[in-house]
């Protein structure tokens, strides 16, 4: 099973692009999913020169409504007529930052039978689960302030009951690939671990904690160790300093995630 950054905030090799989006292209011997689609069609150019065939992929996962994550959807259903395509219903309602539009640009159209609603923990392909449900063990580890809703015209705050996020499973362990964690990454950790009874090996997403308090994140930094996280790659939402916080406190190797990163699990 491996799993390679689509685009992300960073990039390095000069052929690729990057921007503020996440989109996580994941393969095993018998099926190939996508994880989010970023803010744009970049995401798809970049699979192309990764040698990733977008037309082919079995199921696209939306981690949450943020645009940064659905950004490419349209340009998605336009080139692939056969994967399906899992979400929570909370995921297609408006989104705000402040009062800045940042939801979903496509429409969803209900009717159509490739989009399910996600509601409980479920096996999209062999090995790789999406879980809808995120226990709030931590309830410092939550990053929902300044962001918003709509439900029946009324604007309210968000508690992401949208987000949901994978679990990638082998024989060894299971590994988490989340989006933005506004949730907390360690409330998925330990949702994960009381779920599926075994322990977790990788964390790989954005964790958004960029604008958290350093006590905070070295609190982020003991529960992996505790945790005895193997590998932590990480990025987006995370922010430098933050990731070089984690990278300092942690036993476990960090990298910094970036477009073009192939992850072997």
């Amino acid at each position: 099973m491996k799993v390679i950054t689509l685009i992300e905030n960073r990039v390095s090799l000069a052929h690729l692009v990057a921007e503020h989006g996440l989109s996580f292209y994941i393969e095993t011997a018998n099926a190939k999913v996508l994880f989010d689609t970023g803010a744009s069609e970049n995401f798809a150019h970049n699979a192309k020169l990764l040698g990733v065939d977008i037309s082919q992929v079995d199921a696209l996962v939306l981690s949450h409504g943020h645009n940064d994550h659905t950004g490419g959807l349209a340009y998605f259903i336009e080139n692939n007529n056969k994967a399906k395509i899992y979400l929570k219903e909370e995921a297609s309602w408006p989104k705000f930052k402040n009062d800045r539009f940042i939801g979903m640009s496509h429409r969803i159209n209900t009717e159509n039978p490739r989009f399910i609603w996600v509601k409980d923990t479920l096996e999209v392909v062999d090995g790789i689960f999406i879980v809808p449900s995120i226990h709030p063990y931590f309830e410092a580890d939550q990053h929902k302030d300044f962001f918003y809703t709509q439900k029946d015209n009324l604007k309210i705050a968000d508690l992401f009951s949208d987000e949901l996020f994978l679990v990638l499973k082998t024989e060894k362990g299971v590994s988490i690939v989340s989006s933005c964690s506004h949730n907390g990454i360690t409330n998925m950790v330990e949702t994960a671990k009381n779920y599926f009874k075994q322990p977790v090996l990788d964390v790989i997403g954005g964790f958004h904690i960029k604008d958290d308090k350093n006590e905070i994140t070295d609190q982020l930094a003991q529960f992996f160790n505790q945790s005895e996280i193997r590998r932590i790659f990480t990025g987006h939402c995370t922010g430098v300093e933050k990731f070089a916080q984690i990278q300092t406190k942690c036993l476990a190797p960090v990298f910094y995630n970036e477009t073009g990163q192939v992850i072997e699990i």
